[in-house]
């Protein structure tokens, strides 16, 4: 209970740094999810192949910079941690910049990681939420310890060993909110441009205090 109410704490502390830190990703995510609203409209197949054939090009480039965009974030979420924790200052830019250099093994370790997870959560999405929880320090030790790929995976989940049930509890919890949260955001705010921002908004309100319990464990782990 005490690490949940620290974390809070600490986000809404810093919370102009993380804003403007996840703004940009914020904002590419709202875009592309404007851009394929109009898929829920859609019931046959023919519309479908039109609407790629005419949005194809936009869309994958959204993509693309959606994908550079949240990777450079999660290696950035951790410096920003790392910063303010030593009280070294640095900007969310730099922050940004610091995460895309590492952006090949973050984005490889990130993908096996994501593919795994989901396997879980197709198992009555618990276990992907237990998988989730102990792979949660692969981008701590990309960023911080120059791990590979694998080398990451490994370590972050021989790390979390002695703490999976207690992680596990954290992310899940977590996961609970962000649901509410787009549910009650769903049914009280048309669908729309304002909806798709307030959703994409809320979701990085809670993944920064459950980022920031993962950092406090691989701090903890370290100095130990």
């Amino acid at each position: 209970m005490n690490q949940f109410k620290s974390a809070w704490q600490f986000a809404f502390a810093n919370w102009k740094f993380f804003l403007m830190l996840a703004l940009p990703v914020i904002a590419i995510e709202s875009l592309a999810s404007y851009l394929v609203m109009p898929l829920g409209g859609l019931t046959q197949p023919e519309d479908f192949v039109d609407f790629f054939q005419a949005n194809s090009l936009i869309i994958a480039m959204v993509g693309i910079v959606g994908l550079i965009l949240q990777i450079s974030f999660l290696g950035g979420l951790w410096v920003g941690y790392m910063s303010i924790d030593t009280g070294k200052t640095i900007n969310p830019i730099s922050a940004l910049q610091v995460g895309f250099s590492k952006f090949l093994p973050l984005f490889g370790a990130y993908l096996i990681v994501t593919m795994v997870s989901a396997l879980g959560f197709l198992m009555l999405i618990l276990p992907g939420i237990y998988l989730t929880a102990r792979f949660g320090l692969f981008a701590a030790q990309i960023m911080f310890e120059n791990n590979k790929i694998f080398e990451s995976i490994g370590a972050s989940w021989e790390k979390t060993d002695e703490y999976g049930s207690k992680l596990f509890m954290f992310t899940l919890v977590f996961f609970i909110l962000i649901l509410l949260s787009a549910l009650l955001l769903s049914s009280i705010i048309p669908e729309g441009i304002v909806q798709i921002v307030l959703l994409a908004l809320t979701e990085y309100i809670f993944v920064v205090p459950l980022g920031y319990i993962y950092f406090t464990l691989y701090k903890s782990i370290k100095v130990g």
